[in-house]
C-alpha cells in the first residue's frame, strides 16, 4: 500500500501560545471546514467528526471521508492552520491520529450491498453467512503474500471470500489477466497461478472497469484490501487479527 505518512511532531510547542490565549474549545462548523479545505481536497468528501481535544486547548480534530476512505487533519478555532500527520502520545506511545482512522474505515450498508454487484469469484466457505470482499490485483507481490493467510483464515472460521478484480497501472498485464479470468470464468485457483487467456472479450472489460470505477468511488487505491460484513476496511497484508475484526 501506497500511504502517505507523515509524522506530527512538537504539537505541544506548536500550539503553545494558541493555549495560553484561547479559553474555549470551539471548534470550527461543518460548512466552514468544508469552505475553508474544499479547495485543497478536490474530491467529494463528507464531514464526520469535529471535536475539541481534551489534552491539547486550542486545537480541533477533524475526521472527513473521501469515499470510505477517512482523512484525519487538526486546526484552531478560526481554521486559520491545518496540520496534517501523526499525532503521537508520549505517554503511552499512542498513535491518536491512527487509531482515529481506524474508527472509520468502514463503508455503508448501502455500499457493502453494491459490492456484491461486483464479485468476480468466491471461495471458502459459502453457507456460513460469514463474508469478507477481497479487492486483489493477479501480479501484486503482497497480494501473492496475502493468499496463504486469506486461505487458512477463511478456511478455520468458516468465511467466504468474494474477490474482486481490481488490477494496478503499475502492473500492465495485470489488466489482460483480471479480464481473462471472467472472459473464461475461471476461479480462485486459477487466478493463483497467474492465469492468462488470449480472450479478451468486451464483457470481461467493462466487468474490470466498473471494478476500478468502484475503487475509486470508494477511495481505494492499492491492493490488497479487505471489506468485511460489518464494513470495516483493512488496507494492506493482513494478520488473523486484522481479519477478525473484519466478521466480529
Amino acid at each position: 500500500m501506497r500511504n502517505k505518512v507523515a509524522v506530527l511532531t512538537m504539537v505541544l510547542v506548536a500550539f503553545g501560545g494558541l493555549a495560553s490565549c484561547q479559553q474555549t474549545k470551539a471548534c470550527p462548523t461543518e460548512d466552514k471546514i468544508k469552505t475553508e479545505v474544499k479547495d485543497l481536497i478536490p474530491q467529494e468528501f463528507k464531514v464526520e467528526s469535529v471535536q475539541a481535544l481534551k489534552d491539547i486547548q486550542g486545537l480541533c480534530e477533524v475526521v472527513i471521508k473521501v469515499g470510505a476512505q477517512p482523512l484525519v487533519f487538526y486546526t484552531d478555532k478560526e481554521m486559520k492552520y491545518i496540520m496534517a500527520g501523526n499525532l503521537i502520545s508520549l505517554a503511552d506511545k499512542k498513535n491518536i491520529t491512527r487509531e482515529r482512522q481506524q474508527e472509520f474505515m468502514k463503508v455503508s450498508q448501502e455500499e457493502l450491498k453494491e459490492l456484491e454487484k461486483h464479485t468476480d469469484f468466491v471461495f471458502g466457505e459459502k453457507s456460513s453467512g460469514k463474508f469478507i470482499y477481497m479487492f486483489t490485483d493477479p501480479d501484486c507481490p503482497f497480494c501473492k503474500r496475502s493468499e496463504p493467510i486469506v486461505e487458512k483464515w477463511a478456511q478455520e472460521k468458516g468465511v467466504e471470500v468474494r474477490v474482486i478484480l481490481f488490477p494496478l497501472p503499475i502492473h500492465p498485464d495485470a489488466f489482460p489477466k483480471s479480464v481473462s479470468l471472467i472472459c473464461d470464468k475461471k476461479g480462485w485457483e486459477e487466478y493463483k497461478s497467474r492465469y492468462k487467456s488470449d480472450n479478451q472479450c468486451e464483457e470481461g472489460k467493462r466487468k474490470v472497469e466498473s471494478n476500478l470505477a468502484l475503487a475509486e468511488k470508494l477511495g481505494i487505491n492499492g491492493t490488497p484490501t479487505f471489506i468485511g460484513s460489518n464494513g470495516r476496511i483493512h488496507s494492506g497484508l493482513p494478520t488473523e487479527e486484522d481479519l477478525n475484526k473484519l466478521i466480529n
